[in-house]
């Protein structure tokens, strides 16, 4: 039963992912998991899932609300927006190159690297 639960949920998650969609890799830079007495949170980080289709990024449902930050090669800012409802950010279409993504969710920082 868990394997048919399994095997339904990847073949649903697959089908929702845009078709021509690549994998966002994202990676922690910072621990927000730091309680307010000081003491680590024993929650394992779980990483977000984030795709980019052209120039429109999509994140799983945990994203949404969360800030999106584009850096170009310099560390220089050059775009920021919020996660929408759809779990969507659409970047301007005037970008191209390199970029780093900055995703910042429940306190924690995800970094990735995106081309455009």
């Amino acid at each position: 039963m868990k394997k048919a639960l399994f095997l339904l949920t990847l073949f649903f998650t697959a089908h929702m992912m845009p078709a021509m969609a690549q994998d966002v890799i994202l990676t922690p830079t910072s621990s927000g998991n730091i309680g307010n007495d000081g003491s680590p949170h024993r929650t394992p980080i779980t990483i977000p899932e984030a795709y980019i289709d052209g120039y429109t990024l999509t994140f799983d449902e945990s994203c949404i609300g969360c800030t999106v930050t584009l850096f170009d090669g310099n560390g220089e800012i050059v775009y920021i927006d919020v996660v929408d409802e759809n779990g969507v950010v659409e970047i301007p279409n005037t970008f191209v190159g390199t970029f780093e993504l900055q995703l910042v969710r429940n306190g924690i920082t995800f970094v990735g690297e995106i081309e455009l």
